[in-house]
């Protein structure tokens, strides 16, 4: 079990499978100054006024939920100087991460410190408190690199995160010493991340913050990091940060999901997705797509022509990978 022996109990969970998945969406935003959140508590539903009941039972129903958490989480702070975008959230919106059904949260991204150190340390402070692991940020650099592992399916998964996405840096990166997020900027820190967590699991996942905002237009450090990271031991890439869906490719047997957009983040009509990682009992892996499409601060799961036209756009984009219109896909 485990392949081995635990090292830090307190970073690892075991399954109970329901359908040996692992599903990840993009970017999510709790915050109380930003769009979703009003809507949330006018419309009175909880999160159903958000989130459609079909989404949501994808999201109860996996295995293991992914989001990445942009925002930072405090009642205190004050927004960081020279930014245009900040995003803090009330401590208790993340009692809605249990009504959606999610298991882990990614943190190296360009908000979680938009009302600096004090409300960063908040935000890990609160997330342990309402019992939800995260990745990609820390008190220091030996906890912003560490990994969060699931057994699922009785094989164990380990979870790591890191961003590259700022042109300007205004987010600290953690040091040995001092709080902030796990950087990629050079990518040898994640690269031996991903090696050393490698040793310890059946599979590794690198979710990784980048790309242009935006563009579907994939930049060089996107493509040439996430083969680094594959070369190093990862078998998924999942990214964030371009607020838009981008393509998916496979790299020596391995899928690159290079963005998954906005999932439910600002008032903006844009398609998004939930993509999902099937385990098999012998080992092997599965893939799905799910389009789905964010329109007045609700996301839905999107059908016939609508799903089609998603579908389409995806395939456009991932000359590589041959989609069903199921939504399964694979290597061509």
């Amino acid at each position: 079990l485990y392949n081995g022996v635990i090292d830090n109990s307190d970073n690892i969970k075991i399954v109970d499978s329901v359908n040996d998945t692992i599903s990840f969406v993009g970017d999510v935003s709790l915050a109380d100054d930003w769009y979703i959140i009003p809507k949330y508590e006018e419309r009175g539903k909880g999160v159903y006024g958000i989130l459609s009941e079909s989404v949501v039972e994808i999201m109860k129903n996996t295995d293991v939920m992914v989001a990445n958490n942009e925002f930072t989480i405090s009642n205190r702070g004050s927004k960081m100087p020279k930014k245009y975008y900040t995003f803090r959230a009330k401590p208790e919106r993340l009692s809605i991460y249990e009504e959606m059904g999610v298991d882990l949260v990614t943190l190296a991204n360009n908000h979680i410190f938009d009302y600096g150190e004090e409300a960063f340390l908040d935000a890990l402070t609160h997330l342990k408190e309402y019992n939800m692991p995260y990745i990609g940020a820390g008190v220091n650099l030996e906890e912003a690199r560490g990994a969060y592992y699931f057994v699922v399916n009785g094989y164990k998964i380990a979870f790591v995160n890191a961003t590259r996405a700022e042109k300007f840096f205004l987010t600290p990166g953690a040091t040995d010493t001092t709080p902030g997020v796990f950087r990629c900027y050079d990518p040898t820190n994640f690269v031996n991340t991903i090696s050393e967590v490698k040793k310890n699991s059946d599979y590794v996942v690198a979710l990784v913050h980048f790309g242009r905002e935006d563009s579907t237009v994939l930049e060089d450090v996107q493509v040439e990091t996430s083969k680094l990271y594959i070369d190093a031991g990862a078998d998924l890439i999942v990214g964030s940060h371009a607020h838009i869906l981008q393509g998916i490719d496979f790299y020596n047997g391995k899928v690159i999901m290079y963005n998954l957009g906005d999932f439910i983040f600002n008032h903006e009509t844009k398609d998004t997705a939930i993509f999902q990682l099937k385990i098999n009992d012998d080992g092997s892996l599965e893939y799905y797509f799910i389009p789905c499409r964010q329109d007045n601060m609700y996301t839905y799961l999107l059908e016939d022509s609508e799903k089609v036209r998603v579908l389409n756009n995806i395939r456009g984009l991932s000359p590589n990978v041959v989609i069903e219109d199921s939504g399964k896909f694979y290597n061509k």
